[in-house]
């Protein structure tokens, strides 16, 4: 944050959420972090944090639930008028607290795939994070993340279900995100899949694969997403 009073703080936060929004720091679904939290983490006001926080609201990226806070809804604006897709959730429970679970978190050599994503040799030492996330009792999208091995030395050791990720990798390793590619593709549920998003075999899903980078251009991570076609869809909006 710049406090020489070039740039207003509320814009410059803005900046700082929009971005995390778009290149997946806050996934749809997601809370972003409350006033209270940004007023604490970036030094401003409550009123800075308010002003940010309806900017994002007013251009359809978040919505407030009364008594839980601020969950992302889409992950582009609404009136970005150049080519996007962005995840929406089809209905929205604001009674229900949507949290991840964890299914596993292990070291894994890297897949010819997982390699060239994150720019590693196959076979290279990955961390694999797999969390589901849930909507009461009701699961909505499995979530996989990969990060070199030494990128992420004592991840093996934390819980994530609790801990924010990001936010660990953004306040203790300092590190800030400039981009991400993502492909969308449809697919069917196999056997686990099913099992874990409680679903039948076979029925239809959103799958998503997103590389984010820092702001030196490295591949940091890179995720895959399984979302429940019934709880989510697409949006395009496209230039006349």
């Amino acid at each position: 944050m710049d406090f020489s009073g070039k740039e207003q703080l509320y814009r410059q936060l803005y900046d700082i959420l929009f971005q995390d929004i778009i290149s997946g720091v806050y996934a749809v679904g997601d809370l972003i972090p409350s006033e209270s939290e940004l007023m604490e983490q970036y030094g401003v006001s409550r009123a800075t944090a308010r002003r940010a926080m309806e900017m994002l609201s007013d251009n359809g990226m978040i919505s407030k639930r009364r008594g839980i806070g601020s969950e992302v809804i889409a992950s582009r604006p609404k009136s970005d008028l150049t080519h996007v897709t962005s995840f929406l959730k089809k209905s929205s429970d604001d009674r229900v607290i949507a949290q991840k679970r964890l299914v596993d978190a292990v070291i894994i050599p890297a897949s010819g795939e997982i390699a060239q994503a994150l720019r590693l040799d196959e076979g290279a030492d990955v961390y694999r994070l797999r969390r589901v996330r849930y909507s009461g009792e009701r699961p909505l999208y499995l979530e996989i993340n990969y990060f070199e091995r030494a990128f992420l030395p004592d991840a093996i050791n934390r819980d994530f279900s609790r801990e924010s990720l990001r936010a660990y990798i953004s306040d203790k390793l300092h590190v800030r995100w400039r981009q991400a590619t993502q492909e969308i593709h449809a697919i069917v549920a196999d056997e686990e899949l099913a099992y874990l998003l409680k679903i039948e075999v076979g029925e239809p899903l959103l799958f998503s694969k997103r590389i984010s980078f820092d702001t030196q251009g490295v591949p940091r991570e890179f995720v895959t997403t399984y979302y429940r076609a019934d709880h989510y869809h697409i949006e395009v909006e496209l230039d006349a």
